[in-house]
């Protein structure tokens, strides 16, 4: 299963340094940076000039964003920060919007993510009723376009947790609100949504394979 690999997307730095090169294929580092975080190394050099460029600003809002919420000290109170500050700046940077920050601050404090996974369903089935119902509550948030693209990979992430659960009654389910939030995802106008909710569709997994 992808427990370990996933505590290390989460076990970051807070301010991780981005590196130019990727081991991923150049789809695959695009989705993963959008629902993993901006840990995750990517090549802006390996798209086509319209995606770089949407790429570059991304990047650039990701790595200016400074979060205000107090930093912890030992054990697993930090390494649950550190999956706080990450899940806030891949929020922060989707928008120019002047709220996007203190709503991204104000998403995760809400949401309060996992810092790890364990291979099993709750933790990524959280992630996505959370998105789904702030879409709901929120249809004009700076996120609207994103979320059902989060919302979809964490179905998605949520079903392969069944999968190794043996439930498959309830991996079928997250499978149908997987396809459902994917279809809104790749309906959005915003270049960089649409290309990685189109390798979402492409991969059907979780993860990228190693």
């Amino acid at each position: 299963m992808w427990t370990t690999v996933f505590s290390i997307y989460l076990l970051v730095a807070p301010l991780a340094v981005l590196t130019p090169q990727s081991a991923r294929k150049p789809a695959d580092a695009l989705l993963d940076v959008l629902v993993w975080g901006t840990h995750i190394q990517i090549n802006p050099d390996a798209y086509d000039p319209a995606l770089k460029v949407a790429i570059q600003k991304y990047l650039r809002k990701a790595m200016a964003y400074r979060s205000n919420t107090p930093a912890p000290s030992g054990g697993e109170a930090e390494m649950a920060y550190a999956a706080q500050i990450t899940y806030e700046r891949k929020l922060a940077a989707l928008s120019d919007d002047p709220r996007a920050a203190d709503m991204a601050r104000a998403f995760v404090q809400s949401l309060r993510p996992c810092y790890e996974w364990e291979g099993f369903h709750d933790c990524p089935e959280r992630e996505a009723r959370f998105a789904d119902e702030y879409s709901a509550k929120h249809p004009n948030s700076p996120f609207s376009e994103y979320l059902p693209l989060l919302a979809a990979h964490r179905w998605l992430c949520t079903a392969e947790g069944y999968d190794y659960e043996r439930q498959p009654a309830e991996a079928e389910r997250s499978r149908r609100s997987y396809e459902a939030r994917l279809e809104i995802a790749l309906r959005t106008k915003d270049l960089l949504l649409r290309t990685a909710a189109q390798r979402l569709a492409a991969r059907r997994r979780c993860m990228a394979n190693p």
